[in-house]
């Protein structure tokens, strides 16, 4: 998958890096980066994490709703008096 990197526009085929911040729970900055920027990104402080394919994202889930699959008891409802 190619893509063009946000910041230095460079075309990679490397996967690519969502560096975000944040601030007050506004988001600030929300980009797509490559490798070399989201090191930099890193040594700058900011939060970067590396993006999974469609395919790997997919199939974590499907591993994450087989284990999180365990039944619940069913609690009723307090009567309102």
């Amino acid at each position: 998958m190619e893509f063009v990197c946000r910041r230095c526009n460079h075309i990679t085929k490397q996967k690519p890096y969502r560096v975000t911040t944040e601030d007050g729970g506004v988001v600030l900055l929300n980009m797509l980066v490559c490798a070399s920027c989201a090191r930099l990104a890193k040594s700058l402080g900011l939060p970067t994490v590396k993006m999974e394919s469609a395919k790997r994202a997919a199939k974590t889930k499907g591993v994450q709703a087989m284990t999180d699959s365990k039944r619940q008891p069913v609690q009723p409802p307090p009567s309102i008096r």
